[in-house]
């Protein structure tokens, strides 16, 4: 099970989004180990590719493993000038969510 523990909206000068930063944790399941190292980040990005925040309003992508803890990634969304709203993040967060339930690579 991999969970959103943290969220992270950057702004500009002029309140509009500039990225997005997402934190994701590997939990043991009942009778599976929790995700680690490259596996997670394999299912982690096949989930994200299942939104289509990336495509509509992103400008790069950065998925980095926690080097102090590997069942931990780190997800950063740039995004190019656009005037998407907080709601829209809320919504990017709750269908990463969904995705990440559903996205078994492991």
């Amino acid at each position: 099970m991999i969970n959103i523990i943290h969220v992270n909206i950057h702004c500009n000068d002029h309140r509009k989004i500039t990225a997005v930063e997402v934190k994701l944790k590997s939990f043991k399941e009942e009778g599976k180990p929790a995700l680690s190292g490259h596996p997670l980040v394999a299912t982690v990005s096949a989930a994200f590719y299942n939104t289509t925040l990336l495509t509509d309003v992103g400008k790069q992508l950065i998925t980095e493993l926690n080097p102090k803890r590997t069942d931990i990634v780190n997800l950063t969304v740039r995004l190019k000038e656009t005037d998407l709203a907080f709601e829209d993040v809320s919504k990017f967060v709750e269908y990463l969510q969904k995705s990440l339930d559903n996205t078994h690579l492991f």
